[in-house]
C-alpha cells in the first residue's frame, strides 16, 4: 500500500464517519420530535421543568455546601487562620502553637539550648 491509497481510504471513512454523524444527528431531532411535539412542545417543556426543578435546586445547593466546606476547611482546621492548634513547648512549661514548633523543630531546639533560662525565644 502506497501513501496515496492509504490517504484515499482515509478519506472514504471520514466520508462515512461524516455520513454516520449526519444520519445520528437527523435521527436525534426526529426522535425530540417524537417525544415533543412541535404543537404541544412549550406545554411538555414547560412540565418537564416543573418536574425537574426541585432536583436542579437541590443539586445547586449541595455543590455549593460542598463548595464552602472546601473554602472554609483551612480556616476551622487553622491551616489559613482561624483556630490554632496547641502543644506543650518541649522543654519549657509553656503553650505554643504546633505549626511553629512543626515549621522549624532544629531551629527551635537550637534556640533552647542557646538561650536555655529564656522563656520565650
Amino acid at each position: 500500500m502506497g501513501v496515496e491509497e492509504v490517504m484515499k481510504f482515509v478519506v472514504e471513512k471520514l466520508k462515512e464517519a461524516l455520513l454516520i454523524l449526519e444520519n445520528l444527528g437527523g435521527e436525534a431531532l426526529a426522535w425530540l420530535d417524537r417525544v415533543f411535539p412541535p404543537e404541544t412542545r412549550g406545554d411538555k417543556i414547560h412540565h418537564w421543568l416543573h418536574v425537574a426543578l426541585p432536583y436542579l435546586i437541590a443539586t445547586v445547593v449541595l455543590a455549593v455546601v460542598v463548595w464552602f466546606c472546601r473554602c472554609c476547611r483551612g480556616c476551622c482546621l487553622g491551616r489559613r487562620g482561624g483556630r490554632v492548634r496547641m502543644m506543650k513547648a518541649p522543654g519549657r512549661e509553656y503553650r505554643m502553637g504546633r505549626d511553629v514548633f512543626e515549621s522549624d523543630p532544629k531551629g527551635y531546639f537550637y534556640n533552647l539550648r542557646a538561650h536555655p533560662g529564656d522563656q520565650l525565644c
